[in-house]
């Protein structure tokens, strides 16, 4: 199983850049079980939620992980599951 999480980053941050640490916000997806479903999903995610807000100037990157690693990345930022779309 893989877990989604949503890096939200300054676009003064590079893409290659924009990791866990240099994030200004991080949003746990859903569970899914491949990368493809993990493209698809996010896909859903960013047309269904405000996670950016207009003409900011910030973009979202899409990070897929194996399941434990997305959980102990989650749990270094002290995230819950519930903070999608808590912004």
């Amino acid at each position: 199983m893989l877990k989604m999480l949503i890096l939200v980053c300054s676009v003064n941050v590079s893409p290659a850049d924009c990791q866990q640490e240099t994030a200004l916000d991080i949003i746990q997806g859903p569970q899914v079980a491949s990368v493809f479903e993990c493209g698809m999903a996010s896909q859903a995610m960013a047309a269904q939620t405000s996670i950016l807000r207009h003409g900011s100037d910030e973009y979202m990157k899409v990070k897929c992980s194996r399941l434990k690693v997305a959980d102990a990345a989650a749990k270094d930022a002290k995230l819950s599951p519930a903070t999608l779309g808590q912004r």
